[in-house]
């Protein structure tokens, strides 16, 4: 069907074919403790960025060391620390 979603099987053919195509140019997928550290960076980035769109001060560090540990760092307003988006573990 033309211009039509396409048939399950093709969906299933591609992905399988993305798949080996991953492990073959890059090994495949990191590993749960390897995608851990990933995702962490990637949150902490995304807090930052999303905070700081709005008008945010704080830097990349103490958006970091307050995901991590839960504790404000440095002189900046409370309101600043607030608006940081907590993770929900």
């Amino acid at each position: 069907m033309a211009g039509g979603r396409p048939a399950r099987s093709e969906i299933y053919r591609r992905l399988d074919t993305q798949i080996e195509e991953l492990w073959n140019r890059l090994g495949g997928l990191p590993s749960p403790i390897e995608a851990a550290d990933i995702w962490k960076d990637i949150w902490t980035v995304e807090a930052h960025h999303s905070t700081a769109i709005e008008g945010n001060t704080l830097a990349t560090s103490e958006v970091e060391q307050l995901l991590n540990e839960g504790r404000a760092v440095g002189s900046k307003k409370l309101r600043e620390y607030i608006v940081v988006p907590h993770r929900v573990v």
